[in-house]
């Protein structure tokens, strides 16, 4: 005869026979189980590190179980945004959300915990904020503070980039945080925005199939060697120029220009 003995703390007593059927708890499936269907999904994708490191982060860390993930909410190029429930998310990225400056109160959405590294992957948690109907007026709002801090915006944020925001608790507040990044001294915005102002001469790619084809390839050994990262928009912040590399930048400016027979300013 067989005997199946229960593991779990519990009040039932073993009892042989039919007199009495003990009722015993089912062994819980693979707690993993949604997270390995995610981890088949996005096995080709430039994110497949991430399931990987998250199963990692909830084995190691308290913040989460692996029963507070509902689902996958979202995701970009580099990053996957878990749903945890009514109120919460989990944003695992591949780039450091505070890679270039702290975290600011006052436009930032909040962070509920500390952002942890996990290999390759970053993982915050954060509130759930509201994503529909936001407007540009929100942007804006957003961007003012963004601004009176002290900061400026980076490549990928502007008053139409909508997604960007969010609301939480009726206001608006920047959902990535390397949209905002330090800003240069005052005599490095005057070059950059010289140097932007007076560009006479633009560089195009051609769209032929091979000039694509070889691009591709160009990209593809990029991202080999450096990562993903190569192919998202650059969000590194604008250097602080000494006055000997700023003259050198108009200068360049001003030869190419030249070069190709326009007025140098």
């Amino acid at each position: 005869m067989k005997v199946a003995f229960n593991k779990f703390q519990n009040n039932n007593k073993l009892i042989f026979g039919n007199k009495q059927k003990t009722i015993l708890p089912e062994i819980s499936k693979d707690t993993f189980s949604i997270l390995d269907k995610y981890n088949e999904d996005y096995k080709n994708t430039f994110v497949k590190d991430i399931i990987p490191d998250l199963k990692e982060y909830i084995k190691n860390f308290h913040y989460i179980k692996d029963t507070d993930i509902k689902g996958i909410l979202g995701h970009g190029a580099l990053s996957l945004i878990f749903d945890l429930g009514e109120k919460e998310i989990l944003k695992c990225s591949l780039e450091n959300p505070l890679e270039y400056r702290k975290h600011y109160p006052e436009f930032d959405i909040p962070f509920l915990t500390p952002v942890i590294k996990v290999n390759k992957t970053y993982i915050v948690k954060q509130p759930k904020a509201k994503t529909d109907n936001i407007t540009i007026d929100d942007c804006k709002d957003v961007i003012s503070r963004i601004r009176r801090s002290g900061l400026e915006l980076s490549k990928d944020m502007n008053e139409y980039r909508t997604w960007q925001v969010g609301k939480y608790n009726g206001k608006s507040y920047l959902l990535d945080t390397r949209c905002a990044v330090p800003r240069p001294n005052a005599f490095s915005r005057f070059v950059y925005r010289f140097c932007d102002a007076h560009k006479r001469v633009f560089e195009v790619r051609s769209m032929n199939p091979e000039a694509i084809a070889k691009y591709k390839k160009e990209m593809d050994k990029l991202v080999e060697k450096n990562g993903p990262q190569v192919l998202h928009i650059n969000e590194t912040p604008m250097k602080n120029l000494s006055f000997r590399e700023g003259v050198s930048k108009i200068w360049s400016i001003m030869k190419k220009n030249m070069k190709y027979g326009q007025f140098p300013l």
